[in-house]
């Protein structure tokens, strides 16, 4: 009998905060990835990681475009390392772009999106996830 093999058509777009890292967004990606899926990681560009960034290229003498990019490529080679060396596209957003978030997860064809609790409460978020025509989840902080 021919083996016949099925393509996993999953995508996950997981929105995450480095600075905050007890969310369970990335475990929904990890999970999707490990069944063949793919996932895209949106990171929040909130206050502390802008301010993290700014103190980097300082310290470094660097240009704050030139820290950013170096930032977000430790953060891909983190992610590639937890999806087992599978490729997951990191861009980065501001903690009230909600509409991009939604944007770019329809328009690269995703099937979901994993969202942290705390911003579900927020009324940009709110509003974009009222709005979504892809299911969304709300992952809930991990426990410590």
């Amino acid at each position: 009998m021919k083996e016949i093999e099925m393509t996993n058509n999953e995508h996950i777009v997981a929105v995450v905060d480095p600075t905050a890292d007890t969310d369970s967004t990335l475990d929904l990606a990890q999970q999707v990835v490990d069944r063949g899926g793919r996932a895209t990681v949106m990171v929040l560009a909130s206050r502390d990681a802008i301010a993290n960034v700014a103190a980097f290229a300082e310290s470094e003498e660097l240009t704050f475009p030139d820290a950013t990019e170096i930032y977000l490529e430790r953060l891909a080679l983190q992610y590639r390392e937890r999806f087992h060396g599978r490729e997951a596209p990191t861009i980065l957003t501001g903690v009230d772009n909600s509409g991009f978030v939604f944007a770019t997860a329809t328009s690269n064809a995703a099937t979901v999106v994993a969202l942290p609790q705390r911003l579900a409460t927020r009324r940009g978020w709110k509003t974009s996830v009222a709005r979504s025509t892809l299911p969304v989840l709300i992952a809930p902080r991990k426990v410590a």
